[in-house]
Formats: C-alpha cells, structure tokens, sequence
C-alpha cells in the first residue's frame, strides 16, 4: 500500500528558495526530498533536546 502524503505549500523569501535548490542541485536531490531530510532531522534533534530536559 503506498504511504499516504500530505500536500503543505509554504512561502519563503526568493534568496532562501535559490538558496534550497543549488543544495538540492548539488545533492543531486529534489527540492522537496531536500526540505523533508531537514525537517526530519530538526525533528529528530528537537526530540533529543526534549528528552534531555
């Protein structure tokens, strides 16, 4: 069964988008595959600084 996706539209200055693509570019990733890894791991690290307090 495939995984069940959520459609989020986000605003952002133009400089951080152009900035968000070259890393995407230079990856070799997708923007949006891009955007997903960091906020996975800002949860994941959000969740370490939780459980340490």
């Amino acid at each position: 069964m495939p995984e069940t996706v959520v459609h989020f539209q986000i605003r952002m200055p133009p400089v951080l988008h152009e900035q968000l693509a070259s890393w995407a570019k230079d990856d070799k990733a997708s923007l949006n595959a891009l955007i997903v890894g960091i906020l996975e791991k800002a949860i994941e690290q959000h969740e370490k600084v939780a459980r340490a307090s």
